[in-house]
């Protein structure tokens, strides 16, 4: 019977079928735990069998595992005593689905982001450098987020700083021929039989013996560079003028060779080195094999068919296409729903895969050549280019689209991925523009306006993960140019006003429809509708704001300081990391759903025992 509390203990005496067998049994349990709860599907499946070579190997107590961006560290999980726990993946008070250094012991470093393994791998090595301590420390990263600037600086630094760094890096979608790579396998494997170094170094010797040895040794030195560089194509040739020993490329799913290879870079001992790994992202699941892109990210059957924010940006976009546009893209054309506007007109689409502060530096270079860029990227990762933001694109002024998607509380995928920091770090800088659509049709207006007429400043626009009951049909028919003036949703001659930010506008005017307030729905936070303003000053006595982004350095923050000396009361994010769950829950958590604003409506307007309904 194996210890499913801690898995891992029983790997190595497991033999090959039995471990065969567990890795049919994982699969089996991550799918059946990912339809039921969400999740990541292609890529786990991908790791079963590196995974359970890895910890056959090392030792994921003692050593230091790193899995670079996370979402594949299922099996990771369920190895190091998380097997029960696993069923409450992404719930709310269950497991997260990337590696949490709270969460466990096992997990040595805290993920959601690429890019970011050997970076930690190597502060690893400079703290046990400084604490003489020895062990292995190990970044697992696939080659997509192998392309991230910070993965290939920190690249840069291994052998400059004598570390000892293992990289496992996983390709999955390198396209190898098999010859050259069952050539390359083969070769590698020679290097090591145990008595290869020693034969190695008897015939060095043998060859210094004479004039002639060395001058053979020269010609066999230079025949092995050439057949290493060529036959074992760019890779090796990329690592090894790093200084970083290379090995592979290997079979990720052939646990008896992964081992083989695993324990060779256990003893390399002689600087940094890198074991290249060959993988199918979905392995073991026909349809996931065939479109890891679709299987990437799996979500519980519901019966929601609405229309999401993210395809509205994509229809939008198509339907406008004959405009004077580019739009980029960091590896997310599904995500953003770029791949509608890619359907019918492919030359609109750069992906510059995960390279965020990148995109946003070409995209305002591409405006200057007289160009429109519009920039579709996630709102947290969006804040790994916050330089670029301000250096190269604010301070110099330079037109363009910036489309924050999954802005606020986006679900399961939790504190990594929220994008609740937007409105606070876009806020502060100057010669920008931040607007925030009341619902589906703001947005695909803000977009069509937005390119149309090109406005001389950077516009940002952020909007959340939701969806429309409008089809595509009556969104594209309604499209329209449109102003930045806020929306008074509601009006009364009560001298309480609400500000409502963005979508949660909608929310609020539920919540607040049987009470006798005037509600209005912020679309613009930069620049601020002065005539709304104006009449604050005017008229208002509380001033009640509601923001799905943190307080700190929120749009509560400007009302404030313009508004000076009224009763203001702000709800938002409050200063701490929100968990994972579901959108609703995370709303409720937050004091942001309708049953919270009606009582936080009654708790402040009971506080003088004038309820006003």
């Amino acid at each position: 019977m194996m210890n499913e509390e801690h898995l891992y203990h029983d790997l190595y005496k497991m033999d090959y079928e039995q471990l065969d067998l567990l890795a049919q049994k994982m699969r089996k349990y991550i799918m059946e735990t990912v339809y039921s709860n969400n999740g990541h599907l292609a890529s786990n499946f991908g790791v079963v069998e590196l995974t359970l070579a890895l910890y056959r190997v090392f030792n994921p107590e003692e050593d230091v595992v790193i899995w670079d961006t996370s979402h594949q560290s299922y099996v990771h999980k369920l190895l190091t005593g998380r097997w029960e726990e696993f069923k409450t993946l992404r719930r709310m008070n269950g497991i997260s689905g990337f590696t949490n250094i709270h969460e466990s012991k096992y997990d040595k470093f805290g993920a959601g982001h690429a890019g970011t393994s050997i970076s930690a791998a190597l502060g690893y090595f400079i703290g046990d450098k400084c604490n003489d301590k020895k062990r292995n420390i190990i970044s697992i990263i696939g080659d997509g987020a192998f392309t991230c600037g910070m993965a290939l600086e920190s690249l840069n630094q291994l052998k400059y700083m004598n570390s000892n760094v293992k990289i496992i890096l996983n390709s999955n979608d390198m396209s190898i021929s098999p010859n050259v790579g069952s050539l390359s396998t083969m070769l590698s494997k020679i290097r090591m039989k145990k008595n290869y170094k020693d034969i190695k170094k008897n015939m060095k010797d043998m060859l210094n013996d004479s004039e002639i040895g060395q001058d053979l040794e020269l010609v066999l030195k230079r025949l092995k560079d050439a057949v290493k560089y060529t036959i074992y194509s760019e890779p090796i040739g990329f690592f090894e003028d790093l200084g970083i020993k290379y090995y592979g490329p290997v079979d990720g799913h052939n646990i008896r060779d992964l081992e083989l290879f695993l324990r060779l870079l256990k003893d390399h001992e002689d600087g940094p080195a890198v074991l290249h790994v060959l993988t199918t992202k979905g392995k073991g699941f026909e349809n996931a094999e065939k479109n890891p892109d679709k299987f990437h990210g799996v979500s519980k059957k519901t019966n929601n068919q609405n229309l999401s924010y993210s395809k509205i940006v994509g229809h939008t976009l198509s339907y406008i296409q004959k405009e004077n546009f580019i739009t980029f893209t960091a590896a997310m054309k599904d995500g953003t729903g770029l791949d509608i506007l890619e359907k019918t007109n492919p030359n609109k689409i750069i992906d510059m895969g995960i390279t965020e502060p990148s995109i946003v530096t070409t995209a305002a270079a591409t405006s200057l050549a007289g160009v429109y860029p519009v920039v579709d990227i996630y709102s947290t990762f969006m804040q790994r280019a916050f330089d670029s933001i301000i250096h190269d694109v604010a301070l110099q002024g330079i037109p363009g689209l910036y489309l924050l998607d999954r802005a606020g509380l986006v679900g399961e995928d939790g504190p990594t991925h929220h994008g609740v920091f937007d409105i606070s770090y876009l806020r502060l800088i100057p010669q920008i523009e931040i607007l925030t659509p009341l619902n589906g049709q703001d947005l695909a207006n803000m977009i069509y306006t937005s390119v149309k007429e090109k406005p001389s400043k950077p516009r940002f626009i952020r909007f959340p993960k939701e969806s429309t009951t409008k089809t595509v049909d009556e969104i594209l028919l309604n499209l329209k140019n449109i102003n930045l003036n806020w929306k008074y949703i509601k009006t009364s001659n009560n001298n309480t006003y609400v500000l409502a930010v963005g979508t949660i506008s909608n929310t609020v005017k539920k919540a607040l429809k049987d009470y006798d307030l005037n509600i209005i729905g912020v679309r613009s936070i930069k620049p601020l509708d002065q005539y709304v303003i104006n009449d604050l000053k005017e008229n208002a006595d509380k001033i009640i704001i509601y923001e799905e982004n943190a307080e700190k350095g929120g749009f509560n923050e400007e009302i404030y300081k313009l508004l000076k000396g009224k009763d203001i009361y702000n709800y938002g994010i409050k200063d701490e990391f929100i968990t994972h769950g579901s959108r609703k829950e995370l709303l409720s958590l937050c004091g942001l759903d309708e049953q919270s604003i009606k009582n936080q409506i009654e708790s402040i307007m009971n506080i003088n025992n004038k309820k006003v309904k």
